[in-house]
């Protein structure tokens, strides 16, 4: 039953990723149609300057790294060295990319306590507070950026920077409220009714005596967006699209990610993305060709495969380093079970 369902969200994902990206690329295309617009998408691509390209990148593992540092922070009574969060850092972000439905979660959740021995609700709870410390940092962001370009905030940022904070806040006091029939309903399809896991979930969410450590997540969350949102600037520039307001961009980027935050995507996140690409930009007040006969959704597949391509070529190097830890950490359990034979 529950594999059917995420069977069908996944189904779902693709089916509607796949609509989007040929509705938007329909309409772009022109007389030449689809075909039209792919060649323009890859000649663009190819043709990105190195240089630029090579910068966006250092942007975006800065970003990581920042990143599996906040997971060390957020990861409250149980240590994650450097070592592990990295690797499982990258391997989440790159799966993000190409998993439908937010399933690389579910594998960020299972690395950590494959690797880690972090209980499952402790990588829940990690996650969540990660994604709500993101909206935080977005808000306060964009919201700036947008104030700096046209004197005033717009209503997304504040909207975003509430809801994490409510989130953060009400997060314990709502699980409390659907504890008992959430624990009903997992003993009933858990096998052996083991709801442990839930406990865990309450416990690691707490805030209390963590405000501190929480206030730091939030730092680095800033710093991280900062990075990110510059990569975005970077990629456009080496595409050679220039002259776009830095706050325009910060905005249309920030709701680009938020679009791979929806649990609706399909695989590679083809057409949600570049739908929030389209929206971002179009709400800022930029449409259609915007320089030297490009057109903006032309622009944002283009970006997106440049991003996609980062994200899974840190991937890429991150498996062989969890394949070492792994290595390393089997060949401690055997030396500690030969200590231990021979000292009995």
């Amino acid at each position: 039953m529950r594999f059917n369902k995420k069977f069908a969200s996944a189904a779902f994902g693709i089916i509607f990723g796949l609509f989007l990206s040929l509705l938007l690329l329909s309409t772009s295309g022109g007389h030449g149609g689809i075909s039209a617009a792919l060649n323009n998408i890859f000649n663009r691509v190819a043709d990105a300057d190195t240089g630029l390209l090579l910068g966006a990148f250092a942007l975006f593992l800065l970003s990581q790294i920042l990143r599996a540092f906040r997971w060390m922070i957020l990861s409250f009574g149980r240590k994650v060295p450097f070592s592990l969060s990295m690797p499982v850092t990258s391997i989440h972000v790159g799966l993000g990319h190409l998993l439908p439905v937010r399933l690389s979660d579910v594998a960020f959740v299972g690395l950590f306590k494959h690797f880690g021995a972090v209980p499952v609700g402790y990588g829940t709870a990690t996650v969540v507070f990660a994604k709500l410390l993101d909206l935080v940092a977005m808000g306060i962001i964009i919201g700036s950026a947008v104030a700096a370009g046209v004197g005033e905030m717009i209503l997304v940022a504040p909207i975003l920077v509430i809801t994490g904070c409510l989130g953060i806040i009400f997060f314990v006091p709502l699980l409390g409220a659907v504890r008992k029939p959430v624990l009903w309903i997992l003993q009933k399809l858990l096998p052996g009714g083991k709801t442990h896991w839930f406990d865990d979930l309450l416990e690691a969410s707490t805030v209390r005596r963590k405000k501190g450590k929480m206030a730091s997540a939030l730092l680095v969350s800033l710093v991280a967006w900062i990075s990110k949102l510059l990569m975005f600037c970077l990629l456009l520039k080496s595409l050679g699209i220039t002259g776009i307001p830095l706050w325009k961009i910060f905005f249309a980027s920030g709701v680009t990610d938020l679009t791979m935050a929806l649990p609706v995507h399909g695989l590679l996140s083809l057409g949600t993305v570049e739908a929030g690409w389209a929206a971002g930009f179009a709400i800022v007040g930029i449409e259609g060709i915007v320089a030297s006969g490009t057109n903006i959704i032309e622009l944002g597949f283009s970006v997106h495969l440049l991003w996609m391509f980062m994200a899974v070529f840190l991937m890429i190097l991150a498996i062989p380093w969890l394949w070492f830890l792994s290595l390393k950490k089997n060949k401690r359990c055997i030396s500690m079970r030969s200590t231990f034979k021979d000292s009995s």
